[in-house]
């Protein structure tokens, strides 16, 4: 009888025949053979579905299972259930990997049987130009992130493993049942899941991955990757893991675009907002969203953040470099980071972290 590979690559795909080539090459060429590759075709209507055909037949370790266009959580659970491997690495059609991904990732699980989910380094790739500054300043942040405690300390800041970097034992996937369908990314919600069940998290610190940005990609045009829906994602999940139990409610610091959207989704989960801290002196009974906006030149006194003891302190500020001072502000002030006050912004330029 035929064992069960060590590794199953579960790609989801639709209309991809144009990227398919170069990804399948990446895949065959990998130094870790005991594998399969499970390709859910989600509806495709070009030559997508006779590619992978001919490819299976080619190598008895593709497998197609084709769908009605579903969406990409529908996808991904249908291909879940067909998935052998002990492990499940994720993967997307326009994006490349090293030939020595498998084996690395594999070899990091290994040696660390208490991980549950790890990704890897990624350097983005266009079809002509530099990356937009924004994939520069999110790949740069996400690749500073190595251990479980550096990622536990940035997971409120934005989604911390880049999707089709994920390596992660089928134990996990079962215990925590997929993916899940929500209106934010779903990548960031099986992550958040995962981390509420306890998994433990880390990276491979080599670029074994080359993510495509392209202007159409559904990261770059879908709604529940834009940030209103990752804000969602952080407040939900906030309540859910009880980081608000026995608090009066939210001080969102920052009372730009990036804090008033923060305070809209804790407000549409009927958290108490207590108000906004900003750098812009004002009257005193200055308002922002119908709350009260205190504001200051430089950082507030102390005695007045400890007035907020009792409260979850948001930080959303858009400049990085204020924000990062007043976290600091915040730590010198005996404030707990994760616990009194969250950040749900990433800074840039990354800090050097040694944890």
């Amino acid at each position: 009888m035929k064992s069960n590979p060590i590794i199953s690559i579960l790609m989801p795909v639709r209309n991809d025949a144009a990227m398919l080539r170069n990804c399948l090459t990446d895949i065959q060429n990998q130094s870790f053979t005991n594998y399969e590759l499970v390709v859910v075709d989600d509806g495709s209507a070009d030559e997508t579905p006779v590619l992978l055909e001919k490819a299976s037949q080619d190598d008895s370790r593709i497998r197609m299972i084709r769908t009605e266009p579903q969406g990409i959580v529908s996808a991904l659970n249908t291909g879940l259930i067909e998935c052998k491997g002990t492990y499940i690495a994720r993967m997307d059609v326009d994006d490349r990997m090293q030939k020595t991904r498998l084996e690395k990732q594999l070899e990091l699980m290994q040696k660390d049987p208490e991980l549950e989910l790890i990704g890897c380094r990624v350097e983005g790739f266009t079809d002509k130009g530099p990356l937009p500054e924004s994939a520069v300043h999110y790949q740069s942040w996400s690749n500073s992130l190595m251990s479980h405690q550096q990622i536990e300390c940035d997971l409120f800041a934005e989604s911390p493993i880049v999707h089709p970097t994920f390596f992660a034992t089928r134990k996990l996937f079962n215990k925590i049942g997929g993916y899940s369908n929500n209106p934010w990314a779903e990548d960031y919600d099986f992550i958040l899941r995962a981390y509420g069940g306890g998994a433990k998290l880390a990276k491979h610190p080599e670029i074994l991955v080359r993510k495509y940005f392209a202007p159409g990609r559904l990261s770059r045009v879908e709604a529940m990757y834009k940030r209103p829906a990752m804000f969602d994602a952080k407040a939900h999940y906030l309540l859910e893991f009880g980081r608000l139990k026995k608090r009066r409610g939210v001080l969102i610091v920052g009372s730009g675009p990036t804090g008033r959207q923060a305070a809209q989704s804790f407000e549409n989960r009927g958290v108490r907002l207590l108000g906004f801290v900003d750098n812009r002196p004002g009257p005193s009974d200055r308002q922002v969203k119908n709350r009260p906006a205190w504001g200051f030149n430089n950082l507030p006194p102390e005695e007045f953040m400890h007035k907020f003891r009792d409260s979850l302190i948001v930080l959303a500020i858009g400049d990085s470099t204020g924000q990062r001072v007043f976290a600091e502000f915040l730590r010198k002030s005996d404030f707990v980071e994760n616990h009194d006050f969250v950040r749900v912004i990433y800074n840039w330029p990354p800090v050097a972290n040694s944890i």
